[in-house]
């Protein structure tokens, strides 16, 4: 049986001491450890090391339970993914993301490679599962370590609750067209709650006075110099209402600042016809919006071709 598409579970109480005295001794011989006092959950060596160096809190999520023992593996869900600890595997594979997608039955038939369509830039087919991996969700993939992190995809992007959405073996993504990004879903809480380990969901903290949150989008993520751009600015709170009237500086490079201010929808728009930039150049765009009492920040980008 492949290792990775297994999933054993307890068999008797005593096996499961047994591997709670085990664990504990092991990892004990980590010193490292986090607290996260939004889910009241621990994460220690040897997932500890694995979480930070892969993104932390921004890829995986808060962790929702403690690390569980599945004898010979150890598993610690978090809200994004699952870790497993397999003190058995080559010491560089020790750690790895839980197939939790291919668990959960969520692929679909693979299509064959004169089905794929023409005319996205930017596509891989992956053979070993059938299905294509595109845009900015082949970003996303290549930057976080492709197959060996994320696994290969299992179906195509397809539209969900309005929202555009691929999965991976191990991990459920989606666009995100506000802060035009590739943004993890909460699997790791649905395939905790699927195997009845009792997830516990971020708690709300609140700060006084909260932070605005700023989102920017450029309107062509690909245009040649001489063209114009048009730069977008959403600002919220951080229960997402829109926050009319804040002051919003946009800083471009060769450009002298934009000087916006939100609608009542929390929404700012602004122009400029990009200067003479060498074609490949990335151009980073910064957005800082105030209210007078808060603040908040947020970058984004456009390359120059050709």
């Amino acid at each position: 049986m492949n290792r990775s598409a297994r999933f054993p579970a307890y068999t008797t109480l005593g096996a499961l001491l047994l591997a709670l005295g085990v664990l504990g001794g092991r990892l004990a011989q980590g010193t490292g450890e986090r607290f996260f006092p939004e889910t009241g959950h621990t994460v220690r060596e040897p997932f500890l090391g694995f979480f930070e160096a892969h993104g932390g809190v921004h890829f995986f999520g808060y962790p929702i339970t403690p690390a569980i023992p599945e004898p010979p593996d150890y598993i610690q869900c978090f809200q994004y993914a699952c870790l497993r600890w397999d003190p058995l595997a080559p010491p560089d594979q020790t750690v790895q993301l839980l197939p939790i997608a291919e668990a959960m039955g969520l692929g679909t038939p693979p299509i064959l490679p004169p089905q794929i369509p023409l005319g996205r830039p930017f596509r891989r087919y992956i053979p070993e599962t059938g299905h294509t991996v595109s845009g900015m969700f082949l970003a996303f993939w290549l930057r976080h370590g492709g197959a060996k992190i994320i696994g290969n995809p299992i179906t195509e992007p397809f539209v969900e609750n309005g929202r555009v959405v691929q999965i991976f073996q191990r991990m459920k993504v989606m666009w995100d067209p506000v802060e035009h990004a590739v943004r993890p879903m909460n699997l790791g809480e649905s395939y905790a709650r699927m195997r009845g380990l009792n997830p516990r969901v971020p708690a709300r903290i609140l700060q006084t006075p909260s932070a605005l949150r700023v989102r920017i989008a450029v309107r062509r993520p690909v245009l040649a110099a001489g063209d114009r751009q048009t730069i977008t600015v959403f600002v919220t709170d951080e229960e997402g209402q829109p926050i009319s009237r804040t002051r919003i500086r946009v800083d471009v490079p060769g450009q002298d600042p934009l000087l916006l201010e939100a609608d009542e929808a929390g929404i700012a728009e602004g122009g400029f016809t990009v200067g003479a930039f060498p074609s490949g150049s990335l151009i980073e765009v910064h957005a800082t919006a105030s209210d007078g009492l808060r603040q908040g920040e947020a970058f984004s980008s456009f390359r120059i071709w050709p």
